[in-house]
């Protein structure tokens, strides 16, 4: 393999990162910005369910859902629990970069290029200008009195701060994976702590009459029977929270990166996503039982945490360590993440070569790198709207994930040299059982996903990703009828 300095020369990938490390990265996806404010959406569809991206989408997810909050995380949750199994199973057998792509393209070739497009749309048009953009707005909450837009210009503060936030964790990706993944561990060791102080001093505040009744969001749609109305909302709240836990399956795309990855790759994604679920739980249940749910869905977590905080230290401590580090742990991660993509697509033929280029000193793909910063500064100009990012972030995530749960479910018949060199043994059945629901499940909540975009009439962004999937799979025929793509590797080590 040779010394870090080496591979560095040689412009490849280094292998920097260690268990702790990779489970606060995989922590910092997970808890993204959008769990402050999408989360209120989400309890207006249900009544009292937080779901979502902590920050942001957990008001998102009240505004769904109503006092059942909670409910819907947990619903939000079992797709990617279910996921573990074949996830821990593939991860420790076959550790890759883009690891989703590389395992997509053994199910379906066109379907993984159709999934890789659907993923640079997710994340540089969804994921990293949702979270930047969420930084913004809690960046400017520090500032009394600042006036939203720029004097003379069409935009606001909270999209320049949002652009400068993309732009330094840029920079900072272009340096090397340790100085991004330390900087990482730093940050998501703030916002841990920063959850427990919004955590222990709002469990004495909550009242349990905020949670009656349970159910009570009708998608705000009067047409449909309260029952039906109720149990959509639920439901559609656990689809746009899906986030919550779902980012930290995509912290297995750094395989080349990680130290002993067999090892470290899944037993992070196991840690990480029973970790940050706990703290969700706990979150939703104080910002719903303190404030109530209606509040909570006009707002976003700082709602409730000024009710038992005030504007006291802490308050600070936590709208700095909890929103904003909440935001740009996410940032930085998913723009590691989408460089890696960019990498490989460009390895397989899909993008121009110099995409696959790493830099000698640096040993980072910095073309890679540079097309998803680009994409995501260019729809901070122009897009303001989070339930909609965030609906696009979780098709992308949830398109994906479906693929690499469909490899899962086939990889005892097709690929029994990894299913049987899994350090992880279950049996055939259990593996193809929790493969296939949670497979399901992921496309129930694509459908609900859809269903949300044309609700708030951005239908531009299904068609989006109608484009990105027919433009996936065009690009694909096409360069197999010239030739210029390469058979997927052979999963083995």
């Amino acid at each position: 393999m040779g010394s870090p300095e080496t591979q560095a020369s040689q412009g490849t990938l280094r292998k920097e990162l260690g268990l702790i490390v990779l489970i606060f990265l995989m922590i910092g996806l997970n808890v993204g910005g959008s769990l402050f404010v999408l989360t209120s959406k989400a309890a207006g569809m249900i009544g009292l369910n937080v779901g979502g991206s902590l920050f942001v989408l957990t008001s998102k997810a009240a505004g769904l859902t109503g006092p059942s909050l909670f409910i819907a995380q947990i619903i939000s949750a079992l797709p990617v629990l279910l996921a573990l199994i074949p996830y821990m199973v593939i991860t420790s057998s076959v550790p890759k970069t883009a690891a989703s792509y590389q395992y997509a393209k053994n199910f379906s070739y066109p379907l993984a290029a159709a999934g890789v497009m659907v993923l640079l749309v997710a994340m540089p048009l969804g994921g990293l200008p949702l979270f930047a953009l969420t930084n913004g707005k809690f960046f400017m909450k520090l500032i009394p009195g600042a006036p939203d837009l720029v004097p003379g210009l069409p935009i606001s503060w909270a999209q320049i701060v949002a652009i400068i936030t993309v732009t330094i964790f840029y920079i900072i990706n272009l340096v090397g994976i340790k100085p991004s993944a330390y900087i990482e561990f730093i940050m998501t060791a703030l916002l841990i702590l920063a959850l427990l102080v919004f955590i222990i001093p709002g469990l004495p505040g909550i009242k349990l009459e905020n949670f009656t009744p349970l159910f009570t969001g009708n998608i705000a749609n009067p047409n449909l029977p309260p029952l039906l109305g109720q149990i959509l909302g639920l439901i559609a709240a656990a689809a746009l929270s899906y986030t919550l836990l779902a980012g930290g399956l995509f912290g297995i795309e750094l395989g080349d990166e990680v130290k002993r990855a067999h090892f470290t790759i899944p037993r992070a994604l196991f840690v990480s996503i029973f970790v940050v679920l706990i703290l969700y739980l706990f979150i939703e249940i104080v910002a719903v039982g303190v404030n109530g749910w209606k509040s909570f869905a006009g707002g976003d977590l700082s709602t409730p945490a000024q009710i038992f905080l005030g504007h006291s230290f802490f308050f600070g401590f936590f709208v700095i360590g909890g929103g904003i580090m909440a935001c740009v742990t996410t940032v930085n991660a998913v723009l590691t993440i989408s460089g890696r993509y960019c990498m490989k697509f460009a390895k397989d033929g899909f993008f121009p070569h110099f995409f696959m280029a790493i830099n000698k000193k640096y040993g980072t793909p910095h073309w890679g790198l540079t097309l998803p910063f680009v994409l995501s500064v260019i729809i901070l100009l122009f897009v303001r709207d989070f339930t909609i990012l965030g609906a696009m972030l979780n098709f992308g995530l949830l398109f994906m994930v479906s693929l690499v749960l469909l490899f899962a479910y086939n990889l005892p018949k097709k690929h029994p040299e990894i299913f049987v060199n899994s350090r992880y043994k279950f049996t055939p059945t259990i593996l193809r059982i929790t493969s296939l629901s949670a497979a399901i499940l992921n496309i129930i909540f694509m459908l609900l996903l859809i269903f949300i975009m044309f609700k708030s009439k951005n239908q531009w962004a299904v068609w989006l990703f109608v484009i990105a999937i027919i433009g996936g799979l065009v690009l694909y025929y096409i360069k197999k009828k010239m030739g210029l793509v390469r058979k997927p590797e052979i999963l083995t080590d």
